[in-house]
């Protein structure tokens, strides 16, 4: 018996659907080659040699940062754009198999039948537990195909290219563990989550959207108290910082800024990459300051105050507090929005849920959200431009609240290189490219505004 299309190609739902895909995926494949062509060519031409086999120079504006010429050698130019390149070529096959997996699941009615085998023939809608059961079982499985598909290519990144570079040194052993520890913790937030949708999908027919969208972000809040102290331990070590000139220092500017903390930890991180990175995580009182081990080894202790006053300004600067302000209307929008299409029939027959009339349409919406959902998230991806231009523009404020906080931009210019040399970020992406992908500044552009400051 062969496949079968149940789409229907004219509906609505499945041309924003399709369409939405299709053009995501083709704007990051040019994207992606833009930026692949930009590293073969720009890092020649700057320097007048065509030649793309011919180990790069150092470019002038780099040279123009102090110490920046002894990080940046030739030799590491050459393995950043190695390293950007294997990224990239991994990345290819990706995003295609991820493409042709939504697609085909959508195509050939895989959700439908699932519907079907796991919720019709339990006799769905009977109870609040047989609807919890189908939206848990219908959630978990419905994800297993695009799962199944991304190891392979988990499994290359981590242990090919990221090994080849020397960033991982993840053992399989001890990447299995973590792959379980995930999965476990996944189904039982997932659960959670499913039953406490269930009953106010069940109950609130006609308000679920304003009530699950609460519950959500609520859910998001207590998760980020939760997480720093019972799940982040469960996958690495953090220590309390020791006594010394790093933790004076830090302490120092702690006081200064008048943050307020749980604490300031290090992470274990080279357990399993040798990638750097600090961050804050927690909420209220349990807020704590997590720096990586790698990063404690790389960098001075004025660096490191630097990279940490970087990231209180992003507190002290309320971008935290005022991403909130805009996001929760959005969301509750957004919610409200997925509801009204989870209401209408036409959504479920669009995807080939024939079984789905005017008279039952309330009982399945979890269902539409779902579906809903799905197109949705297809056409986010022209948003991007919009969310990293202020992303970015928060980046030069911290940077900025940084450097006064300090009084040392010196300090940041220099750490921000140790990190793009050391991490291989690349130090050349096309203006498009930035504009589209980048959260936050480039290098050269982060260390211009921070020596105009200098000034």
């Amino acid at each position: 018996m062969g496949l079968k299309i149940v789409l229907d190609l004219k509906n609505i739902f499945v041309i924003v659907f399709v369409c939405g895909s299709l053009v995501s995926f083709i704007i990051n494949q040019l994207l992606e080659f833009i930026d692949c062509h930009a590293r073969k060519t720009d890092d020649c031409s700057r320097n007048g040699n065509a030649d793309t086999s011919v180990k790069v120079s150092i470019p002038a504006w780099l040279k123009e940062i102090p110490g920046a010429d002894e990080v940046f050698t030739a030799e590491k130019l050459s393995k950043i754009r190695s390293y950007e390149d294997a990224r990239y070529f991994a990345w290819i096959p990706s995003s295609v198999c991820t493409l042709i997996v939504s697609i085909a699941l959508m195509l050939f009615g895989f959700y439908p039948f699932l519907f079907e085998k796991i919720c019709l023939l339990s006799g769905f809608p009977s109870s609040l537990g047989n609807t919890f059961l189908c939206f848990f079982l219908f959630v978990i499985i419905s994800s297993i195909p695009t799962e199944i598909f991304s190891i392979p290519f988990a499994l290359y990144r981590e242990f090919v290219v990221e090994k080849k570079f020397g960033f991982s040194n993840m053992t399989f052993k001890l990447w299995i563990k973590d792959y379980i520890k995930e999965t476990l913790l996944s189904l039982i937030l997932g659960a959670l989550l499913c039953f406490i949708a269930s009953v106010v999908l069940v109950i609130f027919k006609t308000s679920w959207w304003f009530l699950l969208c609460a519950v959500l972000i609520v859910f998001t809040v207590v998760m980020q108290i939760v997480y720093p102290k019972f799940i982040a331990p469960l996958f690495n070590k953090f220590s309390p910082l020791e006594e010394g000139e790093l933790k004076d220092k830090i302490n120092d500017l702690l006081e200064k800024t008048g943050f307020v903390s749980d604490g300031v930890f290090v992470m274990d991180a080279s357990k399993r990459s040798g990638h750097f990175n600090a961050y804050f995580t927690g909420f209220g009182k349990a807020k704590r300051i997590v720096l990586y081990d790698t990063l404690v080894k790389s960098l001075t202790p004025d660096e490191l105050v630097a990279v940490l006053g970087h990231e209180l300004g992003h507190y002290k600067l309320h971008h935290i507090l005022r991403r909130m302000i805009f996001m929760i209307p959005l969301e509750f929008a957004v919610s409200f929005l997925l509801y009204k299409f989870a209401g209408l029939v036409s959504l479920y027959t669009a995807f080939g849920f024939k079984t789905i009339t005017a008279e039952n349409v309330l009982f399945v919406q979890f269902i539409g959200l779902f579906l809903a959902a799905e197109v949705y998230s297809s056409v986010t991806e022209i948003f991007s431009p919009v969310v990293n231009y202020f992303s970015r523009r928060d980046e030069y404020q911290a940077d900025a609240y940084s450097a006064k906080v300090t009084g040392q931009p010196q300090n940041l210019v220099s750490a921000l290189v140790k990190l793009n040399s050391e991490n291989l970020s690349e130090l050349f992406p096309p203006k498009i490219y930035v504009i589209w992908n980048y959260s936050h500044p480039t290098l050269k552009e982060r260390a211009e505004a921070l020596n105009k400051l200098k000034k």
